[in-house]
């Protein structure tokens, strides 16, 4: 994997975990509630539920790589679509007058509570296997060794999850306020939906 590549791969997955969404609701709950320090296993919990879902999309990547000769290429440019129709849909997205809501988590708050609730948040959600499944194409060069690429864009997305996670967390007190307002939120939805127009077109370009 060339440097070139993997900064843009950076670039792509900083934006995109800027963007608050079900973790980072999650994440605020618990640093409001639990503490910065209690809230290092919510980010554990996130990031080892993301690391299940891309081994997931490695081994389809990996399977589908064997059975045809022109399925890297097929997946690659359906990923793109992908994101494509993601950004549109977050650009198309009206206010719905609601906001952030920040609601008190269930349970005492030991650590292994709030791992295995942002672990379940992480691995219940069908789309995110879906997403890699999309968005690991794009950066994976089929003439190289594959391992050695995905072990790259995994670590980097884990140490970019976690340290989001903690961001989210220990700044809590200062976001919740911001993205309690449902216009604001909004603004973080069509931004959302640039970046992922933005990015798809990139990658299909390149």
């Amino acid at each position: 994997m060339s440097i070139d590549t993997w900064l843009l791969y950076l670039f792509a997955i900083l934006l995109i975990a800027i963007s608050p969404g079900t973790m980072a609701v999650l994440s605020m709950g618990h640093g409001i509630h639990y503490g910065k320090s209690r809230s290092v296993a919510t980010a554990f919990g996130s990031v080892t539920s993301a690391l299940i879902l891309m081994m997931a999309s490695a081994a389809g990547l990996g399977a589908l790589l064997n059975a045809t000769e022109y399925g890297f290429t097929i997946l690659k440019w359906c990923g793109g679509a992908y994101l494509l129709f993601l950004g549109v849909k977050l650009l198309l997205t009206k206010a719905d007058g609601q906001g952030l809501k920040l609601e008190r988590t269930k349970g005492t708050g030991q650590p292994y509570q709030l791992f295995k609730q942002a672990f379940l948040v992480g691995i219940s959600n069908p789309k995110d296997l879906l997403f890699f499944a999309a968005l690991f194409p794009q950066f994976i060069d089929i003439t190289a060794p594959q391992g050695p690429q995905l072990a790259i864009l995994a670590i980097t997305w884990a140490v970019v999850d976690f340290s989001f996670v903690m961001i989210y967390a220990c700044m809590a007190n200062v976001l919740a306020p911001t993205l309690k307002s449902s216009n604001k939120l909004h603004w973080f939805d069509r931004t959302s939906g640039g970046v992922f127009i933005t990015l798809a077109a990139i990658l299909l370009i390149r």
